[in-house]
């Protein structure tokens, strides 16, 4: 199962030698107005059942996004279900749910890759662990290809609650606040934050 394997975050931390610290990551955060064909994915998706991470992703999560995704078309590209393998003797092999690659689209993934979002459902901590593997593997995935950068950021979302992380060098920090749905305007300013961020 590769990042799937990383299900408790102690023991993610241990086995990837990390320390975590905990801060309020984005105390001061301008607002980005969501589009009207956000405002209305979002309308649909409340009409329709998200009984599961699949259907969570599809209709809430990716919509985000891809929002984000537009906004910054000229400097990065966004996939979904891509695979990430730089070690699989650490499990840091498999598909990611969602990233940002600092590049503008192309249909093949290149480094260096700065942004991930793990769809859980309901299991924070499965979250937590399995991105800031994924975060980790980035890392050396960026190092390998000759593009590395200092730092990357995760997110674990459970639909309505995304949870952000930073893991720079051997350190992960966990913002203490948690985000939500609802508060839209500010969750794409966050997105909008950490991918300007990568940006010269």
């Amino acid at each position: 199962m590769g990042y799937g394997n990383y299900k408790n975050f102690r023991q993610t931390l241990k086995k990837l030698n990390l320390e975590e610290t905990d801060e309020m990551m984005f105390p001061s955060i301008e607002p980005v107005q969501p589009s009207e064909w956000l405002l209305q994915s979002l309308l649909v998706a409340e009409r329709l059942p998200l009984t599961n991470e699949k259907s969570k992703a599809e209709r809430v999560i990716s919509p985000v996004l891809a929002e984000v995704a537009i906004a910054f078309e000229k400097q990065f590209t966004m996939y979904s279900g891509e695979d990430l393998t730089v070690d699989a003797s650490l499990d840091l092999a498999g598909e990611c749910d969602f990233f940002y690659a600092k590049h503008p689209r192309k249909s093949v993934m290149q480094a260096p890759v700065v942004t991930f979002v793990e769809a859980k459902d309901e299991d924070f901590e499965y979250g937590q662990a399995q991105c800031t593997a994924q975060m980790y593997g980035s890392l050396i995935y960026n190092e390998q290809e000759g593009r590395p950068v200092p730092f990357v950021y995760g997110c674990a979302v459970t639909g309505d609650v995304w949870k952000f992380m930073k893991l720079e060098k051997n350190c992960i920090t966990l913002d203490i606040k948690n985000y939500y749905i609802n508060e839209l305007p500010k969750l794409l300013g966050i997105f909008h934050h950490i991918l300007k961020q990568f940006l010269p």
